[in-house]
């Protein structure tokens, strides 16, 4: 069967993202082709982490801007045998669906959601008459603009890195074929995609190819990067991005 090209979707997230999302897009009857763009690891130390965990009960809120930094986060609490739900436990916040979805998975129940999956709305949504001493739990090169805002909300915030992100070995093999769309969900994921190719920024038809982003974050990176034709998902999710990805396909605006 021949695979039409407007159906083959590159895909350009972590290998276990790639992997979740593949299934996704063949569910959908799209054609992934993954390039994996970053690995997510554990702190190289857990000095500047185990502390927090360890006195989450002098917090007000706990927040997390990503599932992935929620896997992290209940791992290294189990690690340390402490509970992730007590008597005392912070106020929890997240950033959108997925994130709490995350959460309750681990049994943590979610107190505080922004109007849209944004760390600029959690940063200027987040209460202020809930308590104002803040930890931040996200990946190392997570956007600083967002813990800048909150202290300039008058939070006091601790900014602590749980994870972090490594480019996966290697380059990839150039691209040959012909794509419908390309789907981005960071900004690193663009940064990534284009030093495993080897190059600052795309050249030909891959430039001109239709590029779904995550967010308006993601797809003002995407723009710079030199890719012609960037949209956003209206919901900013991988969902939502499925969601434009289809209507795109169809013909439909997003």
């Amino acid at each position: 069967m021949t695979v039409r090209q407007r159906d083959r979707v590159l895909i350009t997230r972590s290998r276990e993202g790639n992997t979740e999302l593949a299934a996704k897009l063949a569910a959908r009857g799209f054609v992934p082709v993954s390039v994996d763009t970053f690995e997510l690891l554990p702190p190289e130390t857990w000095a500047g982490v185990d502390p927090c965990l360890k006195r989450l009960a002098g917090f007000d809120w706990v927040a997390l801007t990503s599932a992935a930094g929620v896997e992290f986060f209940a791992s290294r609490m189990r690690d340390l045998s402490l509970p992730l739900r007590s008597r005392g436990f912070p106020l929890v916040a997240a950033v959108g669906e997925k994130t709490a979805a995350a959460l309750k998975e681990h049994g943590v129940d979610v107190d505080f959601l922004p109007s849209s999956y944004l760390t600029k709305a959690l940063c200027a949504e987040l209460p202020t008459d809930r308590g104002k001493r803040v930890v931040v739990f996200r990946a190392d090169i997570g956007d600083r603009g967002f813990v800048a805002g909150l202290r300039k909300r008058g939070f006091e915030v601790e900014d602590v890195a749980i994870y972090r992100t490594s480019p996966p070995r290697g380059g990839v093999k150039p691209l040959e074929q012909k794509f419908g769309a390309i789907l981005f969900a960071s900004p690193s994921a663009v940064e990534g995609f284009l030093n495993r190719l080897g190059t600052a920024r795309p050249g030909g038809r891959l430039a001109e190819t239709t590029v779904v982003c995550i967010g308006p974050v993601t797809a003002a990176s995407a723009r710079k990067a030199g890719f012609s034709r960037v949209i956003v998902a209206k919901t900013h999710t991988t969902e939502g991005m499925l969601e434009c990805l289809s209507s795109s396909s169809n013909g439909g605006a997003s």
